[in-house]
Protein backbone atom coordinates (compact mmCIF):
# COMPACT_ATOMS: atom_id res chain seq x y z
CA UNK A 1 0.00 0.00 0.00
CA UNK A 2 0.95 3.37 -0.62
CA UNK A 3 1.72 6.45 1.83
CA UNK A 4 -0.01 9.44 0.52
CA UNK A 5 0.33 12.81 1.71
CA UNK A 6 -3.10 14.96 1.50
CA UNK A 7 -3.35 19.08 1.61
CA UNK A 8 -6.85 20.15 2.55
CA UNK A 9 -7.64 17.14 4.92
CA UNK A 10 -10.20 19.96 7.10
CA UNK A 11 -12.28 20.43 4.25
CA UNK A 12 -15.49 18.30 2.60
CA UNK A 13 -13.69 16.50 0.05
CA UNK A 14 -10.01 16.15 1.81
CA UNK A 15 -11.45 14.67 4.91
CA UNK A 16 -13.60 12.13 2.71
CA UNK A 17 -10.59 11.08 0.48
CA UNK A 18 -8.39 10.41 3.79
CA UNK A 19 -10.69 7.99 5.68
CA UNK A 20 -11.46 6.33 2.05
CA UNK A 21 -7.84 5.66 1.57
CA UNK A 22 -7.25 4.28 5.37
CA UNK A 23 -10.23 1.95 4.64
CA UNK A 24 -8.22 0.31 1.40
CA UNK A 25 -5.32 0.27 4.01
CA UNK A 26 -3.02 2.92 3.12
CA UNK A 27 -0.75 5.06 5.04
CA UNK A 28 -2.14 8.65 4.97
CA UNK A 29 -0.82 12.32 6.45
CA UNK A 30 -3.37 14.69 6.22
CA UNK A 31 -2.44 18.63 6.06
CA UNK A 32 -5.17 21.16 6.83
CA UNK A 33 -4.55 25.08 7.41
CA UNK A 34 -8.01 26.64 7.95
CA UNK A 35 -10.71 24.41 8.49
CA UNK A 36 -14.21 24.66 7.03
CA UNK A 37 -15.54 21.97 9.05
CA UNK A 38 -15.31 21.01 12.96
CA UNK A 39 -12.06 18.63 13.01
CA UNK A 40 -12.99 16.91 16.17
CA UNK A 41 -14.87 14.69 13.22
CA UNK A 42 -11.02 13.68 12.57
CA UNK A 43 -9.81 12.59 16.16
CA UNK A 44 -8.01 9.48 16.07
CA UNK A 45 -7.22 10.74 12.03
CA UNK A 46 -3.11 11.43 11.10
CA UNK A 47 -3.28 15.05 10.99
CA UNK A 48 -0.79 18.16 10.96
CA UNK A 49 -1.41 21.63 10.78
CA UNK A 50 0.62 23.05 6.97
CA UNK A 51 0.54 26.13 5.74
CA UNK A 52 0.86 25.89 2.06
CA UNK A 53 1.90 29.34 1.56
CA UNK A 54 5.24 28.83 4.17
CA UNK A 55 7.60 27.05 1.91
CA UNK A 56 9.74 25.59 5.28
CA UNK A 57 6.20 24.72 6.13
CA UNK A 58 5.90 22.03 3.19
CA UNK A 59 9.29 21.52 2.96
CA UNK A 60 9.46 20.20 6.32
CA UNK A 61 6.38 18.11 6.24
CA UNK A 62 7.35 16.31 2.95
CA UNK A 63 11.09 15.38 3.91
CA UNK A 64 9.38 13.56 7.51
CA UNK A 65 6.66 11.46 5.49
CA UNK A 66 8.14 11.09 1.98
CA UNK A 67 5.07 9.91 0.13
CA UNK A 68 4.35 7.76 -2.78
CA UNK A 69 1.35 9.59 -3.72
CA UNK A 70 0.15 13.55 -3.10
CA UNK A 71 -3.15 14.82 -3.51
CA UNK A 72 -2.82 18.54 -3.63
CA UNK A 73 -6.32 19.71 -2.34
CA UNK A 74 -5.99 22.78 -0.24
CA UNK A 75 -7.26 26.14 -1.57
CA UNK A 76 -9.05 29.40 -1.44
CA UNK A 77 -12.04 27.91 -2.87
CA UNK A 78 -15.13 30.66 -2.75
CA UNK A 79 -14.89 32.68 -6.15
CA UNK A 80 -17.23 35.73 -4.00
CA UNK A 81 -13.78 35.51 -1.48
CA UNK A 82 -11.85 36.03 -4.27
CA UNK A 83 -13.22 39.07 -5.85
CA UNK A 84 -12.48 40.80 -1.99
CA UNK A 85 -9.76 38.92 -1.63
CA UNK A 86 -7.45 38.28 -4.69
CA UNK A 87 -4.27 38.63 -3.67
CA UNK A 88 -4.63 35.64 -1.17
CA UNK A 89 -6.87 33.58 -3.23
CA UNK A 90 -3.49 33.99 -5.97
CA UNK A 91 -1.06 33.05 -2.69
CA UNK A 92 -2.91 30.31 -1.59
CA UNK A 93 -3.24 28.50 -4.71
CA UNK A 94 -0.78 29.30 -6.86
CA UNK A 95 2.21 29.65 -4.70
CA UNK A 96 1.41 27.33 -2.47
CA UNK A 97 0.94 24.75 -5.40
CA UNK A 98 4.52 25.84 -6.64
CA UNK A 99 5.77 25.26 -2.87
CA UNK A 100 4.39 21.59 -2.95
CA UNK A 101 6.18 21.23 -6.78
CA UNK A 102 9.24 22.76 -5.41
CA UNK A 103 9.41 20.96 -2.56
CA UNK A 104 8.75 17.78 -4.51
CA UNK A 105 11.76 18.57 -6.49
CA UNK A 106 14.16 19.05 -3.95
CA UNK A 107 13.81 16.06 -2.20
CA UNK A 108 13.72 14.51 -4.66
CA UNK A 109 10.92 12.57 -4.41
CA UNK A 110 9.03 11.11 -6.91
CA UNK A 111 5.52 10.82 -5.98
CA UNK A 112 2.36 10.63 -8.56
CA UNK A 113 0.32 14.16 -7.75
CA UNK A 114 -3.53 14.58 -8.62
CA UNK A 115 -3.76 18.72 -8.25
CA UNK A 116 -7.65 19.26 -7.91
CA UNK A 117 -8.26 22.32 -10.20
CA UNK A 118 -11.47 23.48 -11.24
CA UNK A 119 -14.59 23.85 -13.56
CA UNK A 120 -14.25 27.36 -13.23
CA UNK A 121 -11.53 27.61 -15.63
CA UNK A 122 -13.65 27.37 -18.79
CA UNK A 123 -15.54 30.76 -17.70
CA UNK A 124 -19.02 31.60 -19.54
CA UNK A 125 -19.67 27.86 -21.48
CA UNK A 126 -22.84 28.10 -24.09
CA UNK A 127 -25.14 25.38 -24.11
CA UNK A 128 -23.96 24.72 -27.59
CA UNK A 129 -20.79 23.70 -25.78
CA UNK A 130 -22.18 21.80 -23.08
CA UNK A 131 -20.74 18.95 -21.56
CA UNK A 132 -17.69 20.68 -22.03
CA UNK A 133 -14.66 19.50 -23.04
CA UNK A 134 -10.89 19.52 -21.77
CA UNK A 135 -9.54 20.97 -25.04
CA UNK A 136 -12.00 24.16 -24.56
CA UNK A 137 -10.13 27.34 -24.32
CA UNK A 138 -9.89 28.51 -20.28
CA UNK A 139 -11.53 31.44 -19.92
CA UNK A 140 -11.89 32.64 -16.65
CA UNK A 141 -14.17 35.07 -15.18
CA UNK A 142 -12.69 35.95 -11.16
CA UNK A 143 -9.81 35.38 -9.37
CA UNK A 144 -10.59 32.16 -8.20
CA UNK A 145 -10.91 31.02 -11.78
CA UNK A 146 -7.93 32.77 -12.68
CA UNK A 147 -6.13 30.76 -9.80
CA UNK A 148 -7.39 27.57 -10.71
CA UNK A 149 -5.72 27.98 -14.36
CA UNK A 150 -2.71 28.73 -12.92
CA UNK A 151 -2.38 25.47 -10.51
CA UNK A 152 -3.61 23.59 -13.95
CA UNK A 153 -0.73 25.18 -15.89
CA UNK A 154 1.56 24.90 -13.59
CA UNK A 155 0.82 21.02 -12.58
CA UNK A 156 1.50 20.56 -16.89
CA UNK A 157 4.41 22.73 -16.69
CA UNK A 158 6.57 20.93 -13.75
CA UNK A 159 5.51 17.51 -15.90
CA UNK A 160 6.81 19.04 -18.97
CA UNK A 161 10.04 20.37 -17.43
CA UNK A 162 10.87 18.23 -14.65
CA UNK A 163 8.84 15.04 -15.52
CA UNK A 164 7.24 15.66 -12.66
CA UNK A 165 4.19 13.33 -12.08
CA UNK A 166 1.35 15.34 -12.17
CA UNK A 167 -2.64 14.34 -12.98
CA UNK A 168 -5.26 17.68 -13.44
CA UNK A 169 -8.58 17.23 -12.13
CA UNK A 170 -11.03 19.63 -13.48
CA UNK A 171 -13.72 19.56 -10.56
CA UNK A 172 -16.94 20.22 -11.13
CA UNK A 173 -20.32 20.78 -9.03
CA UNK A 174 -19.39 18.36 -5.92
CA UNK A 175 -21.28 18.12 -2.80
CA UNK A 176 -21.95 15.84 0.53
CA UNK A 177 -21.74 15.53 4.39
CA UNK A 178 -19.32 18.32 6.01
CA UNK A 179 -19.60 20.61 2.63
CA UNK A 180 -20.27 24.18 3.29
CA UNK A 181 -21.23 27.24 0.92
CA UNK A 182 -23.13 25.80 -1.56
CA UNK A 183 -26.70 25.74 -2.88
CA UNK A 184 -27.36 22.25 -1.66
CA UNK A 185 -25.43 22.51 1.78
CA UNK A 186 -26.88 25.29 2.35
CA UNK A 187 -30.37 24.29 1.68
CA UNK A 188 -30.03 21.16 3.75
CA UNK A 189 -29.38 22.76 6.57
CA UNK A 190 -31.87 25.42 6.61
CA UNK A 191 -34.78 23.22 5.98
CA UNK A 192 -33.55 20.98 9.16
CA UNK A 193 -33.27 23.96 11.06
CA UNK A 194 -36.83 25.30 9.95
CA UNK A 195 -37.69 21.31 10.77
CA UNK A 196 -36.53 22.36 14.34
CA UNK A 197 -38.34 26.08 14.79
CA UNK A 198 -41.99 25.78 14.25
CA UNK A 199 -42.35 29.47 14.29
CA UNK A 200 -40.62 29.67 10.68
CA UNK A 201 -41.40 28.72 7.78
CA UNK A 202 -39.37 30.70 4.66
CA UNK A 203 -36.98 29.40 2.72
CA UNK A 204 -35.34 32.37 1.10
CA UNK A 205 -33.66 31.09 -2.14
CA UNK A 206 -31.83 32.76 -5.14
CA UNK A 207 -32.01 31.66 -9.23
CA UNK A 208 -33.74 28.27 -9.11
CA UNK A 209 -33.37 28.18 -13.05
CA UNK A 210 -29.45 27.20 -14.10
CA UNK A 211 -28.82 23.59 -14.21
CA UNK A 212 -25.58 21.73 -12.64
CA UNK A 213 -23.88 18.60 -12.77
CA UNK A 214 -23.66 17.45 -9.19
CA UNK A 215 -21.58 14.73 -7.90
CA UNK A 216 -21.23 12.91 -4.75
CA UNK A 217 -18.34 13.84 -2.79
CA UNK A 218 -17.53 9.92 -2.84
CA UNK A 219 -17.86 9.52 -6.05
CA UNK A 220 -15.71 12.50 -6.52
CA UNK A 221 -12.89 10.77 -4.54
CA UNK A 222 -13.06 7.40 -6.20
CA UNK A 223 -12.26 9.17 -9.19
CA UNK A 224 -9.45 10.86 -7.97
CA UNK A 225 -7.96 7.83 -6.44
CA UNK A 226 -8.65 5.95 -9.82
CA UNK A 227 -6.52 9.34 -11.50
CA UNK A 228 -3.90 8.18 -9.15
CA UNK A 229 -3.61 5.02 -9.89
CA UNK A 230 -4.33 4.73 -13.89
CA UNK A 231 -4.20 8.64 -15.17
CA UNK A 232 -2.04 9.49 -17.96
CA UNK A 233 0.71 11.54 -16.43
CA UNK A 234 0.65 15.26 -17.36
CA UNK A 235 -3.45 14.72 -18.88
CA UNK A 236 -6.18 17.02 -17.40
CA UNK A 237 -9.28 15.47 -16.68
CA UNK A 238 -12.86 16.62 -15.90
CA UNK A 239 -14.17 14.99 -13.12
CA UNK A 240 -18.25 16.09 -13.12
CA UNK A 241 -21.73 14.45 -12.66
CA UNK A 242 -23.63 12.81 -15.61
CA UNK A 243 -26.81 14.74 -15.29
CA UNK A 244 -27.64 18.36 -15.88
CA UNK A 245 -29.62 19.38 -13.06
CA UNK A 246 -32.72 21.70 -12.89
CA UNK A 247 -31.47 23.74 -9.18
CA UNK A 248 -35.47 24.08 -8.89
CA UNK A 249 -35.55 20.18 -8.87
CA UNK A 250 -32.74 19.73 -6.64
CA UNK A 251 -34.78 21.71 -4.13
CA UNK A 252 -37.89 19.76 -4.64
CA UNK A 253 -36.14 16.77 -3.78
CA UNK A 254 -35.04 18.49 -0.56
CA UNK A 255 -38.31 19.35 0.92
CA UNK A 256 -39.62 15.74 -0.33
CA UNK A 257 -37.24 14.57 2.46
CA UNK A 258 -38.12 17.08 5.02
CA UNK A 259 -39.72 16.43 7.86
CA UNK A 260 -42.02 18.95 7.29
CA UNK A 261 -44.52 19.85 4.67
CA UNK A 262 -45.47 23.72 4.85
CA UNK A 263 -42.01 25.17 4.07
CA UNK A 264 -42.29 28.11 1.71
CA UNK A 265 -40.07 28.72 -0.77
CA UNK A 266 -39.20 32.87 -1.32
CA UNK A 267 -37.13 33.97 -4.07
CA UNK A 268 -35.07 36.73 -2.29
CA UNK A 269 -33.81 39.28 -4.99
CA UNK A 270 -30.70 39.92 -2.54
CA UNK A 271 -29.54 36.14 -3.72
CA UNK A 272 -29.76 36.95 -6.63
CA UNK A 273 -26.11 37.19 -8.29
CA UNK A 274 -25.55 39.52 -11.78
CA UNK A 275 -23.93 36.85 -13.56
CA UNK A 276 -24.98 33.21 -12.83
CA UNK A 277 -23.85 30.53 -15.67
CA UNK A 278 -27.07 28.55 -17.36
CA UNK A 279 -25.78 25.49 -17.08
CA UNK A 280 -22.29 23.70 -15.59
CA UNK A 281 -21.51 20.51 -16.81
CA UNK A 282 -18.17 18.59 -17.80
CA UNK A 283 -17.96 15.66 -20.22
CA UNK A 284 -16.10 12.91 -18.68
CA UNK A 285 -15.50 10.42 -21.42
CA UNK A 286 -11.92 10.91 -21.17
CA UNK A 287 -12.03 10.15 -17.59
CA UNK A 288 -13.65 7.35 -18.08
CA UNK A 289 -11.78 5.83 -21.22
CA UNK A 290 -8.31 5.82 -18.74
CA UNK A 291 -9.59 4.66 -15.53
CA UNK A 292 -13.29 2.98 -15.70
CA UNK A 293 -14.53 5.61 -13.41
CA UNK A 294 -18.58 5.83 -13.17
CA UNK A 295 -20.83 7.83 -11.07
CA UNK A 296 -22.72 5.41 -8.60
CA UNK A 297 -24.28 7.44 -6.13
CA UNK A 298 -27.66 9.25 -7.06
CA UNK A 299 -28.76 12.26 -6.12
CA UNK A 300 -31.48 11.49 -3.76
CA UNK A 301 -29.46 9.23 -1.42
CA UNK A 302 -26.60 12.33 -1.53
CA UNK A 303 -29.49 14.77 -0.13
CA UNK A 304 -30.69 12.01 2.15
CA UNK A 305 -27.49 11.76 3.36
CA UNK A 306 -26.77 15.61 3.88
CA UNK A 307 -29.99 15.81 5.63
CA UNK A 308 -29.52 13.46 8.15
CA UNK A 309 -25.91 14.77 9.06
CA UNK A 310 -27.02 17.95 9.50
CA UNK A 311 -30.11 16.61 12.36
CA UNK A 312 -27.21 15.10 14.06
CA UNK A 313 -24.75 17.99 13.98
CA UNK A 314 -27.90 20.47 15.15
CA UNK A 315 -29.36 17.32 18.22
CA UNK A 316 -26.38 18.31 20.30
CA UNK A 317 -27.62 21.81 20.04
CA UNK A 318 -31.11 21.09 20.69
CA UNK A 319 -31.00 19.32 23.35
CA UNK A 320 -28.55 21.37 25.52
CA UNK A 321 -31.13 24.76 24.37
CA UNK A 322 -34.04 22.51 25.84
CA UNK A 323 -32.01 21.61 29.02
CA UNK A 324 -31.42 25.23 29.98
CA UNK A 325 -33.74 26.52 32.92
CA UNK A 326 -36.29 28.93 31.34
CA UNK A 327 -35.56 32.90 31.90
CA UNK A 328 -39.56 33.51 31.93
CA UNK A 329 -40.69 34.73 35.27
CA UNK A 330 -43.37 32.22 36.46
Amino acid sequence: MSKVWITGTAGMMGSHLMEMLEAEGHDVLGTYFNPTMDLCELDGHAIEQVDVTDWCSVYDSLARFRPDKIFHLAAQSYPTVSWDRPAETMMINVVGTINVFEAVRRLDLYPRIVVACSSAEYGAVGEDEVPVREDRELKPLHPYGVSKVGQDLLAYQYNQSYAMDTIRARIFNCTGTRKTSDAISDWTRRVVKLENDPTQSALKVGNLDTRRAIVDVRDLNRALMALAESGQSGEAYNVSGDTAYLMRDVLDTILDNSLREDIEVCQDPALMRPTDEKVIWGDTTRLKADTGWRQSIPISETISDMLEYWRRKDAPRLRDLASRPSTLAA
